[in-house]
């Protein structure tokens, strides 16, 4: 379906005056059945009313700190953290262990 098709599918679901929720809904409607996601409005619904997957949290960065020095700071706690002894048989065990202990604990 082209833009113009699309577009045309979905101008009834986007007219009218309606509360928030209904509006976002009809929205999610028009969505699926224009896209083709749905075979119909009833399944559409559905699909719109299945409860969100939550969102990972985002990290936040206090006091302007970048990516880069925190990547820096990580790897230097890393670096204090690996047992070189081990590192030669398992690098990725040795790794994993002091990424934990870094940002876990």
């Amino acid at each position: 379906m082209d833009r113009a098709s699309y577009n045309h599918c979905m101008s009834p679901y986007m007219k009218g005056s309606k509360p928030k929720e209904q509006r976002q809904l009809d929205f999610c409607i028009g969505s699926k059945v224009c896209s083709r996601k749905a075979n119909n409005e009833d399944d559409a619904r559905q699909i719109c009313l299945l409860p969100k997957e939550p969102k990972p949290p985002r990290i936040k960065r206090g006091n302007g700190q970048s990516c880069e020095r925190e990547v820096s700071e990580l790897a230097h706690c890393i670096i204090g953290k690996i047992d070189m002894s081990l590192a030669g048989k398992s690098m990725e065990n040795a790794i994993r262990g002091a990424m934990m202990e870094c940002r876990c604990g």
